[in-house]
């Protein structure tokens, strides 16, 4: 057999060798022959390539945002535990009191808690003087004390208002008690010395507004029932007149007014201790007029006699002259109720409030002549 010219061994490999390159296997870590189906081309592997760098470059940012993050969280837990507030000041007005641990009791109920505190030792209601306020700071452990002690301490250096019962008149603060009892029994007291014993009191009170009402005072304005009873009845002079009524002598109105009769006299330099008294006389009393004015109506209840009525009848037949009672007449009795107003053991009004006949009275009849 004739070869071909020019052809020889080392062609014939050296065209296998064309036929059939040599590539480096990143798996196999040596030289592999790629086969037709193996063939890729250049430009998909550099993108596969890029993509993993990608991916790689990725993760890299992701662990140093991951390292950030967590060392701002240390750097912040460390900067709360060194300079953040875990205290609260406590101010009594102006005042810095004691440095509070921080708890979420607010200012307000603090106030409350320390208004209870101080009512309970007292025995009344308070109210402080001064406004709590809470201010959030950063303390040393060893200065924080705790929520007790710091009511303990702020109640001994607040001012405060204590509830009494307050006298009022035409609604001006006038005396103030510790109790409401004590301010009524004081006032009881006052109405009671215009009160005659054994008389019928169908009203009795202040001609002044006087009330009793609660209110907050400084512990020093409360005064005892003795002082202010003095207060309220201590008063200033002034004249005023008396009207003379039945069964009236200057003994008697010097008793009922609490003068002497020569102050009567001295008042009505007209009369003498023997002038003789008329009903509705007028006389000056030169008195004393208490702080408070009492008023009182007394209903006073006596018989009175109703006349009798009186009928004439003509009679033609008869001479001008003639009279003769047909009928004789009689009174009849009435009992009547009248109400005496006085201020301050003064009368100032007489009225008559009913009527009722007891007796009937008698018309007496009279003819008389007219011829």
């Amino acid at each position: 057999m004739r070869r071909k010219k020019g052809t020889n061994s080392s062609q014939r490999l050296g065209r296998q060798e064309e036929k059939k390159p040599m590539v480096f296997s990143a798996r196999t870590g040596g030289k592999q022959q790629k086969t037709t189906e193996q063939n890729q081309p250049e430009a998909p592997l550099e993108k596969r390539r890029q993509v993993r760098a990608a991916k790689q470059k990725r993760k890299k940012q992701q662990m140093k945002i991951a390292f950030a993050v967590a060392a701002v969280c240390v750097v912040f837990v460390l900067l709360t535990a060194l300079f953040g507030k875990n205290g609260q000041q406590v101010y009594v007005g102006d005042q810095a009191a004691v440095v509070m641990k921080k708890s979420s009791v607010t200012a307000e109920d603090f106030t409350k808690s320390v208004e209870a505190q101080l009512a309970g030792k007292l025995g009344t209601a308070v109210q402080v003087n001064e406004t709590i306020r809470f201010e959030p700071v950063r303390a040393a452990k060893k200065d924080l004390v705790t929520t007790e002690y710091a009511l303990s301490r702020v109640c001994e250096l607040v001012t405060y208002q204590v509830q009494a019962a307050v006298i009022t008149v035409d609604g001006a603060q006038v005396q103030a008690l510790a109790t409401e009892a004590e301010a009524q029994s004081v006032l009881d007291s006052i109405i009671s010395e215009y009160v005659p014993e054994g008389t019928e009191i169908a009203e009795k009170g202040f001609v002044e507004k006087v009330e009793v009402v609660q209110q907050f005072v400084d512990s020093s304005e409360i005064v005892s029932t003795e002082e202010a009873y003095a207060t309220l009845t201590a008063g200033t002079p002034a004249t005023q007149t008396y009207t003379v009524t039945s069964g009236d002598t200057l003994s008697k109105i010097a008793d009922k007014n609490k003068v002497t009769v020569e102050e009567i006299l001295e008042a009505n330099p007209t009369i003498t201790i023997t002038t003789t008294l008329n009903i509705g006389d007028k006389l000056n009393l030169n008195v004393t007029v208490p702080f408070l004015s009492v008023k009182t109506a007394e209903n006073v209840v006596y018989t009175e006699v109703q006349q009798k009525e009186v009928e004439y009848r003509e009679d033609a037949s008869k001479p001008s002259g003639y009279r003769k009672v047909m009928q004789q007449g009689k009174d009849g009795q009435k009992e009547v109720t009248s109400q005496i107003i006085r201020i301050n053991g003064f009368e100032t009004e007489q009225k008559v409030i009913s009527e009722k006949t007891t007796v009937e009275p008698v018309t007496e009849i009279i003819v008389v002549g007219t011829k």
